[in-house]
């Protein structure tokens, strides 16, 4: 029933690897939502760290590398990394953790694309989550088994490095309910202006890696993405402050985006 929504999210989902003076420091999902390839990403999947610094983004020497299965690896730059509001009454300012980026240049290919609706999906919706999950392993741990002084084994594996590991395993797909559906605002009556964000639990687990992944609904179009796995406390006597996975995900909408008038978006149902 579901093989063809599948496909198209599989194909649509891309690992994304950021390098900072040639050495790998974060890794993530990402998917394309227009056919002039652009990608929305979690913001901290752009920078390796919470909280988000423009720093981090606007530092030359960062290199993006995408790879969707079966395309090409593809050299990205960043739109926007993170909406960020200022409000007088709070300590730190609110982050979306939400990024874009765009293709370095004009490449000649057909990006797969997966349209976004703004609008959040409802309470007790089934949705599918899709992401580069690091329970995922390269077939015979290759990776790990190879000989690395064999010729041609350092372009394979500085390959690896770069996000060709998406050809061999491709995304995780999973099904989830929305369990919970919290609405946070900010507004600045002064500015005129005015963000929703709809935090989205989902009652499946994504692990590490997935962060950036679409959240999908039946009709094949990304109403969220992947941020954080929900986490728990486990307190113990000897461990008063363990916290644990809780077995859920963290996902938001799109409806932030609707901050950016200039934003391109497709209203897809």
């Amino acid at each position: 029933m579901y093989h063809e929504l599948y496909k198209k999210i599989s194909e649509s989902v891309g690992l994304l690897t950021v390098f900072l003076d040639g050495e790998k420091i974060s890794q993530g999902s990402c998917f394309c939502f227009l056919d002039t390839g652009e990608v929305i990403t979690a913001a901290h999947v752009i920078t390796g760290r919470n909280p988000i610094k423009q720093e981090d983004v606007q530092d030359p020497s960062v290199q993006y590398f995408i790879k969707f299965p079966n395309v090409p690896l593809l050299e990205y730059t960043v739109s926007f990394c993170a909406i960020t509001v200022h409000v007088d009454s709070f300590k730190e300012p609110i982050q979306i953790d939400m990024a874009v980026l765009q293709p370095k240049r004009n490449y000649e290919v057909e990006y797969p694309v997966l349209p976004i609706n703004v609008n959040p999906p409802r309470l007790g919706d089934q949705v599918f989550l899709a992401g580069y999950s690091d329970e995922l392993k390269l077939p015979f741990l290759i990776d790990r088994i190879i000989y690395k002084d064999h010729q041609g084994v350092d372009d394979f594996l500085q390959a690896m490095a770069k996000g060709y590991a998406a050809d061999m395993t491709g995304p995780m797909i999973k099904r989830a309910y929305v369990g919970n559906h919290v609405v946070a605002g900010a507004n600045k009556s002064h500015e005129d202006f005015s963000l929703t964000c709809d935090i989205l639990y989902l009652d499946n687990g994504m692990h590490s890696g997935a962060s950036g992944g679409p959240v999908v609904n039946e009709s094949g179009v990304a109403v969220g993405i992947i941020t954080q796995r929900a986490i728990t406390s486990a307190s113990q006597y000897d461990a008063p402050s363990l916290d644990v996975p809780s077995g859920s995900t963290i996902a938001i909408s799109f409806q932030s985006l609707l901050a950016l008038n200039t934003f391109p978006t497709q209203n897809n149902s």
